[in-house]
């Protein structure tokens, strides 16, 4: 496991971008030029992210797990599958910030989400209203993800965005219908 190193990230973006683009023709370049300012702007968009957890008491770490994230709220740490594009793992950041901040406010959540994750009653897991309730927190926490990232100045293309938060929701909602390869606590 490891934490964001902003500097390493960059120096490999830019190690690419060299090796890649030392025979390439000056417009060929200027793709590649392009995709290394998204990867830099991705970068800086972790980062500013990692100090807001920070500043949170939360601690972020870059891992291989299978998930591409989570938010375990007991340890105040969010994992986030290395794997991943920079992109993504920006997105899956977003969105376990987005618990976070659903966390925070826990008045509320006890209320909106009290059939949801709050429970380790496997009896509770097995009904279809707590699953319809995880599904719901599910999809507050992609909308509190995304404005963080407004409030932030995080700029994110939203067709990406949205593109990422329909493939990871689909695969809570065929959880929730009890498609038998989606199945366990949670996707």
């Amino acid at each position: 496991m490891a934490e964001l190193d902003p500097q390493l990230r960059e120096d490999k973006a830019w190690s690419k971008f060299a090796r890649v683009t030392k025979k390439l023709s000056p417009e060929h370049r200027g793709v590649h030029a392009r995709k290394l300012s998204c990867e830099i702007s991705m970068i800086n968009g972790l980062k500013v992210l990692v100090e807001w957890c920070a500043s949170k008491k939360i601690e972020v770490l870059f891992t291989n797990r299978k998930y591409g994230g989570g938010y375990v709220e007991e340890n105040k740490i969010i994992y986030i599958n290395s794997k991943q594009s920079l992109e993504k793992q920006l997105f899956i950041l977003l969105h376990e910030c987005g618990h976070l901040l659903i966390d925070n406010n826990a008045d509320n959540a006890e209320f909106r989400f009290k059939y949801g994750y709050p429970t380790s009653d496997p009896n509770i897991k097995r009904k279809f209203v707590y699953r319809c309730t995880v599904i719901e927190e599910e999809f507050e926490a992609w909308h509190r993800g995304r404005k963080l990232a407004t409030k932030l100045g995080i700029e994110i293309d939203d067709e990406k965005f949205s593109i990422i938060k329909a493939y990871m929701l689909k695969s809570y909602m065929k959880w929730a219908l009890g498609d038998p390869r989606f199945q366990g606590d949670c996707p």
